[in-house]
């Protein structure tokens, strides 16, 4: 976890869109038991897309604790990871998802949660205060 070291490493600072678990499932639940889902897409997105030092500030402001984004290259990311203990796949498949972050592939917000679950999805602030930091 980054919070003991007061450091969020990443290879871009793009923004991105996080969702809380309890909302994806109250979506999921709602698919259950509406209708019309059949060959539907969803996109299970929180409210809003936030870039690395928006992130970095709300996780600061939830702890009381100095917390900040550093961009670091791909190189950097992959040696940190692997000094980690990291297998190979594992270290591939995250630099696979910061490639997609850096691109915008999660710089996305739309209404599919509020939409299925009935209810708006929470902020990245406030599942970060319920998550027990």
């Amino acid at each position: 976890m980054s919070l003991p070291r007061g450091i969020h490493a990443a290879t871009s600072n793009a923004p991105v869109n996080f969702v809380a678990r309890d909302d994806v499932a109250a979506a999921a639940a709602g698919i259950l038991v509406g209708d019309g889902h059949h060959g539907a897409i969803y996109h299970a997105t929180g409210p809003a897309a936030l870039d690395g030092v928006a992130r970095a500030s709300l996780v600061s402001k939830v702890t009381g604790k100095s917390f900040a984004f550093a961009p670091v290259s791909v190189a950097q990311y992959r040696e940190g990871l692997a000094a980690a203990g990291l297998p190979p796949f594992i270290v591939d498949a995250v630099l696979s998802i910061q490639d997609m972050w850096s691109v915008g592939g999660f710089d996305v917000t739309t209404g599919d949660v509020e939409r299925l679950a009935g209810r708006p999805p929470r902020s990245l602030e406030d599942a970060l205060r319920h998550a027990k930091l």
